[in-house]
């Protein structure tokens, strides 16, 4: 029920092809996890028999999926929720999450109750990874967690687990949340101890686990991108006018980003330059940058730009200036991850303006002129620090530019970091040659 599997004569394949077999889970669209992606990418290409479990529920995403049909892996089994799924599953759905997450609160914290609690479609994505005979489960966030779990028991596999945030960190502090936490922990207590592994994307993100759950330092995998998505080289500034050009992307525009404190940081810095946000803005969000710019009297140098597909983001960053990574740190997860799009500009071959977040300092460490530092919320700051690299002196600008290139190029892409996934998977699926 809300499970639509396509690639039929594929998904057969999969069942009695390969010996070994890899399913990937996640309650996201595919295009709202490029990391999964990039996993699958690299497991086909390595000779594995890959399905991705996946879910479809907003109609943007649905559109931006259809850039990976032509991917060997293309065995999927989508899980449809949200506005597109049949008015009474729909209310089902809900009515299913609410009870459980009610019960859960006030003490009833069995199995079920927990799974069908973390996310409305927390039972679907068990029944559709139970559905995938493979070898290795590999779940992406923790209502894929229990799926992946479940599945390995039902055939005799293994199963890892992929925190590409410390979700334990990802509620705000503050009594409120506790509940959510407390759901959040039910559910990894429960499967983590039994992983083949657990990958991390960040130093931060991995210390975090092992500290709150007792299991073994996980491996540290970056949300670096492939190599491919680079330009043919460096350059010495960016051609997006009018300029010069902060740059910055996201799924969505909202809060706790830092953009506040950009557009401030614009209308205070000597060199003028403009702001270019990316991403659907939030409900009014829009509005009140809006407001903040004219404010500041820039309203002429805020600048917002549609959603563009995962795979293009490296090319259309490399066409400004630098780029900005401005997060508060509001939650603990925030103070500790390192955000896909720091490793997209360097990609790109553009400097980046980072926030001093615990990651964002232990990452600037050993980054030189790639990455610049500025006191988070701090508008004066980050005005300098734009001054600096935007000024009249345009070898500055070219010489970072450069740097960020070279470390995208040599360091900081997906085929450095694949080698561990590809260790992680071998390792884990040893048994089968015995």
């Amino acid at each position: 029920m809300g499970i639509n599997r396509i690639a039929r004569s594929k998904t057969a394949d999969f069942d009695r092809g390969s010996r070994v077999r890899v399913c990937l889970i996640t309650q996201n669209h595919l295009s709202m996890n490029p990391r999964l992606v990039k996993e699958a990418d690299a497991l086909t290409e390595a000779g594995y028999s890959v399905h991705v479990v996946a879910a479809d529920f907003v109609g943007w995403a649905r559109v931006a999926d259809q850039a990976f049909r032509d991917r060997p892996w293309k065995a999927i089994s989508y899980v449809t929720f949200g506005p597109t799924t049949r008015f009474f599953l729909r209310v089902f759905r809900g009515l299913r999450r609410r009870l459980a997450f009610f019960l859960f609160q006030t003490g009833f914290r069995c199995r079920r109750i927990a799974e069908s609690a973390c996310h409305t479609i927390g039972p679907d994505l068990i029944k559709a990874a139970v559905g995938v005979k493979a070898d290795l489960y590999i779940a992406h966030y923790p209502p894929a967690l229990p799926a992946a779990a479940l599945a390995a028991q039902r055939h005799g596999g293994v199963y890892a687990f992929d925190a590409e945030d410390f979700h334990l960190g990802d509620p705000p502090e503050g009594p409120e949340y506790d509940a959510l936490r407390a759901l959040i922990r039910a559910v990894e207590v429960r499967y983590l101890p039994g992983c083949a592994y657990i990958s991390s994307a960040s130093p931060g993100i991995a210390a975090a686990y092992a500290a709150s759950y007792g299991v073994n330092q996980p491996a540290v995998i970056r949300n670096v991108f492939p190599k491919s998505h680079a330009p043919l080289g460096p350059t010495r500034a960016g051609t997006a006018r009018p300029g010069p050009s902060l740059y910055w992307f996201s799924q969505t525009i909202g809060a706790d980003r830092g953009l506040e404190c950009a557009v401030i940081a614009i209308g205070k810095a000597r060199c003028k330059p403009h702001l270019y946000l990316r991403g659907t803005p939030q409900a009014d969000y829009r509005m009140q940058l809006e407001m903040l710019a004219h404010q500041v009297g820039v309203p002429d140098r805020l600048h917002f730009l549609t959603p563009a597909l995962p795979g293009d983001m490296e090319q259309l960053a490399a066409t400004y200036d630098v780029g900005l990574v401005g997060e508060t740190g509001r939650t603990p997860n925030h103070r500790i991850a390192l955000a896909n799009k720091l490793f997209s500009y360097l990609l790109a071959g553009i400097p980046a303006l980072i926030s001093d977040i615990p990651a964002h300092r232990e990452f600037a460490r050993d980054a030189g002129d790639a990455v610049w530092v500025y006191r988070v919320d701090d508008a004066d700051a980050l005005a300098g620090q734009l001054d600096a690299l935007l000024g009249s002196d345009s070898e500055i600008l070219a010489k970072a530019r450069q740097h960020a290139y070279r470390l995208g190029a040599e360091r900081d892409n997906w085929e450095q970091e694949k080698v561990i996934l590809l260790g992680l998977v071998e390792r884990a699926l040893s048994h089968l040659s015995g």
